[in-house]
């Protein structure tokens, strides 16, 4: 090491040190502080508002992008399955088709988790293509921004502090010179006077004013730019949006199609029950007695009176407390309201 880079060293280590006595003087309230003018300062609260709040929004959309906590979201990216964790909905779409497998495919409810199942998983694919979507729009240029042109905002910022850190601390030593001055000391032969002392101190006053224009100069027209960047920020999040908005229009094509699928699949309300292999065939039909009137607790119930005579379909008691009963329209009747003709 050559001794100019000794000389350097102990000079940053002198800036450095005037610094922190500067910074720790003001917070104590010991030594003056530039103030920025308005103008900059609301320069600075804008560029300090979208950094801020553009790290809030993507920290919440990772969030939101990465719902399955066992996988990571860059995870998502990779097509071959092998190299990358299931989504939520895509193990729930397996273990469907697998159960109805297992049951059967031939059976009602086999066939039903087969074809919900199927379902799941392609939603869990429509969420990957999203996930992916959403990161290329959105996720991925506005980091890009905070790790670029919000970076060096930053960074220029700093700068600009220590330059005033700098500024004010020769703005003190003049002080303290010519405050020195005054106490006329007398000053050994050996050592600069006080006039050179005064001197020395004023032109490092003058040359720290220039840096620290020079330096907010800069700073102030990297911010300025920040502003000019939102109508591109409004575009990914534009972007976003028709990203969003075709992922859940595919969803809901795909329930729909599925939701007319199983139309058609025998439920509760139609008291079509899974019969046993001694259990005649549904819509052997019987008369029955009303002996005690119903009032219909849902839009499924018939509204009955006692003593009137209904038809009934003896087999829809299966697994239920209700018949299928027929008067005018279809409806419940519950077994305790009526009395099989043909029982004694």
């Amino acid at each position: 090491m050559d001794m100019e880079n000794v000389k350097q060293i102990f000079r940053d280590a002198g800036t450095a040190l005037s610094r922190a006595v500067q910074f720790t003087e003001e917070k104590l309230g010991k030594a003056e502080k530039t103030e920025l003018d308005p103008n900059f300062e609301q320069l600075v609260t804008f560029c300090d508002n979208t950094k801020q709040n553009t790290e809030t929004i993507l920290k919440n959309m990772e969030f939101i992008l990465n719902s399955n906590p066992g996988m990571r979201v860059e995870n998502l990216f990779f097509l071959d399955k092998k190299k990358s964790g299931l989504s939520s909905l895509e193990y729930l779409g397996l273990a469907m088709t697998e159960a109805g497998n297992d049951f059967g495919p031939d059976t009602v409810y086999g066939s039903a988790l087969i074809k919900v199942g199927y379902v799941q998983q392609t939603l869990g694919l429509n969420q990957r293509d999203f996930i992916k979507s959403a990161n290329d729009c959105f996720v991925s240029p506005m980091n890009k921004y905070l790790e670029t042109d919000m970076k060096t905002v930053v960074k220029e910022r700093s700068l600009l502090e220590k330059r005033r850190l700098d500024l004010d601390a020769c703005k003190t030593r003049v002080r303290k010179t010519r405050m020195l001055a005054t106490t006329k000391v007398k000053q050994e032969d050996s050592g600069p006077t006080t006039e050179e002392l005064i001197e020395k101190a004023e032109n490092d006053l003058k040359i720290a004013q220039e840096e620290y224009d020079r330096q907010a100069e800069i700073t102030k027209l990297l911010m300025e730019g920040v502003p000019s960047a939102h109508p591109q920020h409004l575009q990914h999040l534009l972007d976003f949006v028709d990203t969003q908005a075709a992922f859940y229009l595919k969803c809901h094509e795909s329930l729909m199609s599925l939701q007319s699928d199983l139309s058609g699949f025998p439920t509760d309300q139609d008291n079509i029950a899974t019969l046993s292999p001694d259990t005649p065939a549904l819509g052997r039909v019987q008369q029955a007695k009303v002996i005690t009137s119903q009032e219909p607790r849902d839009a499924h119930d018939l509204r009955l009176s006692a003593g009137e005579v209904i038809s009934i379909d003896v087999n829809s008691d299966i697994g239920s407390n209700y018949f299928i009963g027929k008067k005018i329209q279809k409806g419940k009747v519950y077994k305790s309201n009526v009395r099989l003709l043909n029982q004694s």
